[in-house]
C-alpha cells in the first residue's frame, strides 16, 4: 500500500498533490476512523494557537497542512497496533513511534510541501529533549511543531482511545500544566490554557 500510494504521488504534478494527500487521509479514516477526526481537531487547536500569537498567514497555512498532515505515516501501521487496547510491547512502540519518520518521507516526495517536512517529523519532540525521533529540545524544535505537540497531546487526552478514558479539559489542561517545560514550551502552554479557557466562556454564553 505504501509502495503504490508513493508510485502516485511521483506521478502527481504539483498542484495535484493536497487534493491527493486528503485522499490518503480519507484512507486513514477508514482504517482507523479515530485519526481523521483527531487531525481535523488538532488544526483547530493549532490555529487557535497561532492566531493567539499573531503568526503571519504564511505560517498558519504551513500550521493548517502540518495539521491535517502529521499523522499521515500511521498508514504504515496496522489497525491492531494503532488500536491495541493493551499496553504495546517495546516493538510495537517503536513501529508507533516510527510514524513520524514514515510521514515525513512521504510528504518530502511532494516539493510543494518540502516547507512542512520538519513539522510532520518534529511533532513528537520534547521540551527537554526525551521526545523522538531526533531528541531536539526547546528551540531546536520549530515553533509550528511546538504548537503541534501541544494541540496534539490536548486531543489525544480529551479522545477516548481503547486504552483509556477521556479526561475532561479541565484534568488535560492540568496535565499540560504539570509538563510544561518537560513535554511542552512553556510560554506556549499557557497561552492555549487561555485559548481554552476562552473557548469555553464563548461556549457557556
Amino acid at each position: 500500500l505504501y509502495q503504490s500510494v508513493l508510485c502516485q504521488i511521483n506521478a502527481l504534478k504539483i498542484t495535484e498533490a493536497f487534493p491527493t494527500l486528503q485522499a490518503l487521509i480519507a484512507l486513514i479514516n477508514a482504517k482507523d476512523r479515530y485519526t481523521y477526526g483527531h487531525c481535523e481537531r488538532v488544526m483547530g487547536y493549532s490555529l487557535a494557537l497561532a492566531e493567539k500569537l499573531q503568526l503571519p498567514n504564511e505560517e498558519l497555512d504551513k500550521l493548517r497542512y502540518a495539521a491535517a498532515l502529521h499523522d499521515i505515516g500511521k498508514i504504515r501501521i496496522e489497525t491492531s497496533v494503532l488500536n491495541k487496547p493493551t499496553k504495546l510491547t517495546n516493538e510495537e512502540w517503536n513501529i508507533i513511534q516510527h510514524h513520524t519518520i514514515w510521514g515525513a518521507q512521504l510528504v518530502e516526495t511532494l516539493p510543494a510541501f518540502e516547507e512542512i517536512v520538519p513539522l510532520i517529523r518534529s511533532h513528537h519532540e520534547n521540551y527537554d529533549g526525551s521526545g523522538y525521533p531526533d531528541g531536539l529540545e526547546e528551540e531546536e524544535i520549530p515553533l509550528l511543531a511546538r504548537i503541534l505537540r501541544i494541540a496534539d497531546s490536548f486531543d489525544a487526552m480529551t479522545t477516548t482511545r481503547p486504552y483509556r478514558e477521556a479526561l475532561s479539559y479541565a484534568e488535560a489542561c492540568q496535565e499540560l500544566r504539570k509538563y510544561a517545560n518537560v513535554y511542552y514550551d512553556p510560554e506556549l502552554v499557557y497561552l492555549f490554557l487561555e485559548v481554552v479557557e476562552e473557548a469555553l466562556i464563548k461556549a457557556v454564553r
